[in-house]
């Protein structure tokens, strides 16, 4: 009986290639099948198959080559610069989408979309050189298979349509298609690449069964590389009609590092930042000394911008914060997150976390 060929992940060509000479080098038998994700447009992405008895090896080299989950440690290696977006085909991967594709046409950078999903067959075998399965995994993995990419083209197809043609073909864009689980495969992704900047949507707490919506949070806190957070209720807005960022500060130790990066995000737009410090009525004066000092080193040190430094007060830190954003009328607020366990996520949510999931303000976060 001829054994089947399987389908273990949808790249664009050159990086398809790359795995082919990899797989090959550990002698996996591979093919490459290219697919059309938009209709009319020049093929670049293709499928890589292999045998079903290459799989478990085969697994493995395709995990290193997309980036293992394990802790990176800064390289020095210069990437090529990307802004990587996580899609699961919903209405707010769309605006994420959007997003993401505006921010890339004035950085000139490329837009890489990526969508993972559960491999019956591969999340099905253990961890033995000898295993057996029931003979319908076959049948719903290329269902599976068959699914994702009907659904892939489908939004795709629809988000080019509502950027426009024109636009689109001014930013170039990368497509992959992998099974797996979507937070490990998003943060594999973005450390081993060195994303620039990672877009994807928060649907709420409300929308749990949503799959980007359930891993924002552990992306948010776990990511090394920036976060953009599009809430599910924000208003979709072009870049170019953006006027304010806010920068919500505590005086950490970080906070110039995360400026830095923010103002790289932001040269290319005509926006005001204003850096803000929520603080108690009693600690007024240490704080305003800190924020006046902040603001001249930043005056210093990006002259050609323009920045503000903001002191309020408030009993509640959420609350002074929306109301700000509020009546200043920002447009994107950004902050610096620490990486926290999971009992204190659970029983003390930071502010980044509970913005993320109640605001409409898309969220710009920096890991500390």
């Amino acid at each position: 009986m001829e054994e089947k060929l399987i389908t273990i992940v949808v790249l664009p060509y050159s990086k398809a290639h790359i795995l082919k000479m990899q797989l090959e080098a550990k002698e996996i038998e591979c093919d490459l099948e290219h697919i059309n994700l938009i209709e009319g447009a020049a093929s670049s992405t293709v499928r890589v198959k292999i045998l079903e008895k290459d799989l478990t090896n085969a697994i493995s080299i395709l995990d290193n080559f997309l980036g293992k989950k394990t802790i990176v440690e800064p390289i020095q290696d210069v990437k090529e610069h990307h802004i990587l977006v996580p899609v699961d085909f919903s209405v707010n991967a769309e605006k994420a989408c959007r997003m993401a594709f505006n921010i890339a046409s004035h950085l000139q950078v490329k837009v890489v979309f990526m969508h993972s999903y559960i491999n019956p067959i591969i999340h099905s075998v253990p961890f033995s050189d000898i295993y057996t399965y029931d003979s319908s995994l076959l049948l719903n993995e290329a269902e599976a298979e068959k699914k994702v990419n009907k659904s892939f083209q489908e939004f795709i197809t629809k988000v080019a349509g509502e950027i426009g043609k024109e636009k689109w073909e001014t930013v170039a864009t990368e497509f992959i298609i992998k099974s797996g689980y979507p937070d490990e495969d998003i943060l594999d992704f973005a450390h081993e690449n060195r994303s620039q900047l990672i877009v994807l949507g928060s649907s709420g707490q409300s929308a749990s069964k949503n799959a980007i919506g359930s891993i924002a949070a552990d992306v948010m806190y776990n990511a090394k590389v920036p976060v953009l957070l599009i809430p599910e209720n924000a208003p979709v807005k072009e870049l170019k009609d953006f006027s304010k960022v806010l920068y919500a500060t505590n005086f950490d130790e970080k906070d110039f590092q995360a400026l830095d990066k923010l103002m790289a995000i932001l040269y290319p737009f005509d926006i005001k930042t204003v850096c803000l410090h929520v603080g108690e009525a009693n600690g007024n004066d240490w704080d305003l000394a800190r924020l006046n000092g902040m603001k001249d080193v930043l005056k210093e040190k990006y002259r050609t911008e323009d920045f503000d430094c903001r002191l309020i007060t408030g009993n509640n830190l959420l609350d002074a914060l929306e109301q700000f954003i509020n009546d200043e009328e920002i447009d994107i607020l950004s902050l610096t997150t620490h990486k926290r366990n999971m009992i204190s996520r659970l029983f003390n949510p930071s502010l980044a976390r509970k913005m993320a999931f109640h605001g409409t303000t898309p969220l710009l976060i920096f890991h500390a």
